[in-house]
This record gives C-alpha cells, sequence and structure tokens, in this order.
C-alpha cells in the first residue's frame, strides 16, 4: 500500500507543477504581446523635442504674452469720422411740390428733403453724366410725389399725425419708384422732411 501512496503523491506534485508551468507561459506570453506591441508602436521611442508637454506650454505662454504686447499697442475702435459710410446724407428737392387740397379750395404747398445711409454718390449726385438714383429718376419721382399730395384731404393734415403719415407715404413711393427702376431690394430712402409746408 505504500506503493501506490508514494506514486498518487508523486502524481499530485507532478500535476500541479504542470499547470503552474503553462500559468507562468501564459503570462509570459501576454506580457511579451504587450511589449512587442509598445515597441512596434514607438512608446519607447525618444520623443521630439516639439511634442514634449512643457516645452509646448511654454510656447502657448510665450504666445500669450506677445498677444497681450500687441493689443496694448493696438489702435481702438474706429470712430464715425473714419466711418464715412455710415454717416447719414441728405438731399432738398429744389422745386417746390404745389397742389390743391383735396375736397377743399385750399392750397398745399411743401418743400421736401429725404435722407439715406447708403453711399451719398450713388443716391444724390447731380453731377450731369453721372448722375445719381434720385436726379436721374427726378420726374418719376416727383409724379408719385405729387400723386400722393394730391389724394390728401384737409382734415388729414389737420390730424395731430397728419405731416407724419403724409411723409411715410411720400417715403414709400420714392422707395417704389428707386427699388422699380434701379432693380435694389433694399429701401435706401431712410426719412423724408417737410422743410417747408404752407396751406392757404
Amino acid at each position: 500500500m505504500s506503493e501506490v501512496e508514494t506514486e498518487d503523491a508523486e502524481g499530485g506534485k507532478g500535476g500541479i507543477l504542470k499547470i503552474l508551468l503553462i500559468v507562468v507561459a501564459v503570462l509570459v506570453l501576454v506580457a511579451g504581446s504587450i511589449l512587442g506591441t509598445l515597441f512596434f508602436t514607438g512608446f519607447f521611442d525618444e520623443k521630439p523635442v516639439d511634442e514634449d508637454p512643457e516645452v509646448t506650454l511654454q510656447e502657448m505662454e510665450a504666445e500669450m504674452e506677445d498677444t497681450d504686447a500687441a493689443l496694448a499697442v493696438a489702435p481702438g475702435p474706429m470712430s464715425a469720422d473714419i466711418e464715412q459710410k455710415f454717416l447719414i446724407s441728405y438731399y432738398n428737392f429744389v422745386d417746390p411740390f404745389t397742389v390743391n387740397v383735396s375736397g377743399s379750395k385750399k392750397v398745399l404747398q411743401v418743400k421736401i428733403g429725404i435722407s439715406t445711409y447708403h453711399d451719398k454718390d450713388t443716391l444724390f449726385n447731380d453731377e450731369e453724366g453721372a448722375e445719381g438714383w434720385v436726379p436721374r429718376h427726378l420726374i418719376g419721382i416727383r409724379a408719385q410725389i405729387l400723386k400722393v399730395l394730391r389724394s390728401v384731404r384737409l382734415e388729414e393734415l389737420q390730424a395731430l399725425d397728419g405731416q407724419d403719415n403724409l411723409l411715410e407715404e411720400v417715403k414709400l413711393v420714392i422707395n417704389e419708384t428707386l427699388e422699380k427702376y434701379e432693380k435694389t431690394t433694399a429701401s435706401p430712402i431712410e426719412e423724408a422732411y417737410f422743410s417747408e409746408f404752407i396751406v392757404q
């Protein structure tokens, strides 16, 4: 019986040894594959100077200091004197508009001015051969303004907001005329004004 027990004991030791060898071999294999992968992907290669995080951080700090210095000496915002294109421009119709007041024996005589934020020369240039939109279409614009003035009634003129409503209509017909003939999609005339207003 002692021989059988000895053989079992030796078989048990051999089985444990085989398991330990297999486990160690698997661990060595896994460690080897991890190290091989890191080696082939360049993990162990020496990093170039430009990829060093400390160098990159120092470069960013130097760039920020340069930007702050440049902003300190940069000019301030542009003034309205420089940005001429955003200034308002005015135009006065030279001849007055005279019409009979509708439903009345009274006569209305007005002088009208208009304003724009668009380019002054494009809209108001009076120079022959290079006329702006308003002088070029002056006959059509005057005809439309006269049509509006002829339709107004005395009660409308005497109302508190009568003149404002009339000016709004004048502005609309001027813009409609310019949009029709100059094919503009914007309303170039900003406001219309009475520089003279006589009802007698």
